[in-house]
């Protein structure tokens, strides 16, 4: 983590705030994943289960109504540019007014103002103090933008969205389904598991995890996926034994287009951190020769961790030279690409404010390349499966039409069968699967299949 020391106030506030400013801060310098960085803070400075919730809670709920929060909060500031760490503190206080009903205003306001003075001093502190209570007053009567005026500026403050990405999703989708989906993005994600079928049935699992604590649901789209809330999986005995992987049912069933066959050859082009390569592993029975490799070399270790508590037979972990040696062919190939990941902002809310407009022609550009790598190395007869987590014509439409255009050695195929039967309705007439706008709470995915005919 930074050398930014880390705030505690003399009064000693509950250690989820100042946890949650410091972490706050740190997704500001740095790109890491949010999970990441709070699994890090956690693990150096333990807290009860009920601190460490709140810090969570905190700590997302804030980066998912960012935009909102600082609109109001310039809206009553009488300080034309705000110091970046009151800022936080004024997030910080005021998410919990507006959206943590248990939390008391007193104990929100006034844990924010010892905050401030530790930061910044008296002078900090009043402004906090006054600025929060004044919001507190009003609160039932808050000032917002005008739903008839300018979609952009409303929907961008409504559902704390960047401009840009609403003025993208405006010109495509319309007002009705971009603040559809804008709104989705803040909804809190369902736990959801894939059970490791090489290990355990799902109905066992089921068991399992709820004498381990757990509530549980089955999903009614894939026979190996469910739905568990009201614990930290990563803390039960099942997880550590590796009878199961925290993956979205979205991403799911990109392995299952893949339709991985005992026997044959394939590769996991942009495998880390392993989880579709694990479950390409699983669909194969155990009997596929899976070679896992990305084109980030540091993040191999990813793929090696999850190995080990999976104990997924099949699977070779190699270099990106290794695995595409001119020699190297396979009978399927899995491009689960880097992306622009604008499909799964709900999990990662950091990235709304981290990402810029020029990310997607650089990911389209690498993606291509990718593409052309990964056709060298395919059999002919074999399927080449090209994914994305992103909602971008130009990484997802625009990107596989300009390249099967240029390979003619290539005919995209109807995956629907593939599937299980109740997520073939995410096949589109052009054999596009897509979970956008999907029914099923899952992420936003893209993904075509191709098979090589020459």
């Amino acid at each position: 983590m930074s050398n930014q020391r880390l705030i505690r106030s003399k009064k000693k506030p509950p250690a989820a705030r100042p946890g949650a400013l410091f972490l706050l801060a740190e997704s500001e310098l740095r790109q890491d994943d949010l999970s990441a960085l709070i699994d890090r803070y956690l693990t150096a400075h333990p807290m009860e289960r009920r601190d460490r919730a709140l810090l969570t809670e905190l700590v997302y709920g804030i980066l998912r109504q960012r935009g909102y929060l600082d609109w109001q909060i310039d809206h009553f500031s009488k300080v034309k540019k705000i110091h970046p760490a009151i800022r936080n503190i004024l997030r910080l206080g005021l998410y919990q007014l507006l959206f943590l009903n248990k939390i008391p205003p007193s104990a929100a306001v006034n844990t924010s103002v010892e905050l401030a003075k530790e930061e910044e001093g008296i002078a900090a502190s009043r402004l906090v103090n006054g600025l929060l209570r004044n919001i507190l007053r009003q609160k039932d009567h808050l000032p917002a933008p005008d739903p008839k005026g300018d979609p952009v500026v409303f929907i961008s403050v409504a559902t704390s969205h960047p401009d840009w990405m609403v003025r993208r999703w405006l010109a495509r989708w319309g007002r009705e389904k971009t603040f559809q989906f804008c709104q989705s993005n803040n909804e809190v994600p369902t736990t959801t598991l894939r059970t490791n079928v090489l290990k355990i049935r799902r109905e066992e699992l089921v068991k399992r995890l709820e004498a381990e604590g757990a509530t549980v649901a089955l999903s009614t789209l894939s026979p190996h996926t469910l739905f568990v809330r009201g614990i930290s999986v990563s803390s039960l005995p099942s997880y550590r034994e590796g009878l199961f992987y925290v993956q979205d049912e979205g991403a799911q069933l990109i392995s299952d287009l893949v339709d991985p066959k005992p026997g044959e050859s394939l590769l996991d082009f942009c495998a880390a951190p392993g989880g579709k390569t694990t479950h390409l592993a699983e669909l194969a029975g155990g009997r596929a020769h899976v070679t896992a490799t990305d084109i980030h070399a540091d993040r191999l270790h990813l793929i090696r961790e999850n190995l080990s508590r999976l104990q997924t037979p099949g699977i070779e972990i190699e270099t990106l030279a290794q695995a595409t040696a001119t020699e190297r062919r396979y009978d399927r190939i899995l491009i689960d690409a880097p992306c622009s990941a604008l499909g799964i902002l709900r999990r990662i809310p950091e990235g709304k404010w981290r990402k810029k407009p020029s990310i997607i022609p650089d990911y389209a550009k690498e993606q291509r390349q990718i593409l052309e790598q990964a056709l060298k190395h395919l059999k002919v007869g074999g399927r080449l499966i090209y994914a994305t987590c992103s909602t971008e014509p130009e990484e997802n439409e625009e990107q596989t039409a300009a390249f099967e255009a240029a390979h003619p050695e290539l005919k995209r195929e109807d995956p629907r069968e593939s599937l299980p039967e109740g997520a073939r309705k995410y096949v589109d007439e052009r054999n596009h699967f897509t979970t956008r706008f999907n029914s099923d709470k899952m992420d936003q995915f893209f993904a075509v299949r191709w098979i090589r005919i020459a």
